[in-house]
């Protein structure tokens, strides 16, 4: 049942309201989870507060509302509405993740992008992202989040692990502790692979700081398992549902289906994942 904003639902900034997520989410008639996958996609950029609560002006719901009839429409992807927006991403405003500034990536990526036979212009249309935002990757002047790296992999037709250059030939079956290969260390998330030799059971091991996630979302063929063994994560799927997930609870879902993942607790959260052939 609606309520009537309280003085808890807004605050004031230069004399105009500032509304939390969740009222802005009861005015839009959507799920607070779907803005915030809206703020993954570079189509709104809330205000935040000294302790990271996002904060959205009037202005900020006029933009919403647009955003939420480009979407609903169903006639365009989120590169669409960016475009439609005028927000498009550029090397100034793609997710950038510290940790995953390698720019041997880039260079990989550029080699077998042009292996597959695809342009520059190609690949970043068929990924929703800017020329120029590929390009400063290719060089090693930028670095995307691990849902962005995945969206480009399985746009070239290779698997993320391949893109990063993981060695995958080992024939060993027991994998000790210090043996875990770190394929991604990017800022809040850390992938560890579980296996050396090559399988059908691509298990890897998940670390999510507070606040961080995966970004844009990813798809690929297959299907995955997950089970959390500390913490909390919330996993969306299709953009719209929202399943959160406490120490442990399992979950799986087909890989061809959207998703992302983030983790809104205030400890780590550490997840084994499994994805089967290893398409991830």
């Amino acid at each position: 049942m609606a309520r009537d904003a309280g003085k808890n639902d807004f605050e004031s900034a230069s004399s105009a309201p500032l509304l939390k997520i969740g009222h802005i989410a009861q005015m839009l008639g959507v799920s607070a989870a779907r803005i915030r996958l809206w703020e993954d996609e570079g189509l709104i950029t809330p205000t935040r507060t000294e302790s990271g609560q996002r904060r959205y002006s009037m202005r900020d719901l006029k933009h919403l509302e647009r955003v939420r009839r480009l979407v609903n429409s169903g006639e365009m992807t989120f590169a669409g509405v960016r475009a439609t927006l005028g927000t498009a991403d550029d090397p100034a405003t793609e997710t950038s993740d510290e940790g995953l500034a390698r720019p041997e990536i880039g260079a990989r990526t550029k080699l077998l992008r042009q292996r597959a036979g695809l342009s520059l212009r190609e690949l970043a249309g068929l990924i929703g992202m800017s020329p120029s935002a590929l390009s400063a990757f290719e060089r090693g002047n930028s670095s995307p989040n691990i849902g962005r790296l995945s969206q480009i992999a399985h746009a070239i037709g290779i698997t993320t692990n391949e893109l990063l250059g993981v060695d995958q030939q080992r024939d060993e079956i027991v994998v000790r502790r210090d043996q875990r290969e770190r394929i991604v260390d990017a800022a809040g998330v850390v992938i560890e692979n579980l296996y050396l030799s090559p399988t059908v059971l691509q298990s890897q091991m998940v670390t999510v700081k507070p606040g961080c996630g995966s970004g844009h979302p990813m798809t690929h063929e297959g299907d995955e398992f997950l089970i959390v063994i500390e913490g909390a994560i919330e996993v969306v799927l299709d953009a719209t549902d929202v399943y959160r997930l406490e120490t442990g609870d399992a979950m799986n879902f087909a890989s061809t289906r959207p998703h992302i993942y983030r983790n809104h607790g205030s400890v780590d959260a550490r997840v084994v994942w499994v994805n089967t052939p290893p398409t991830f």
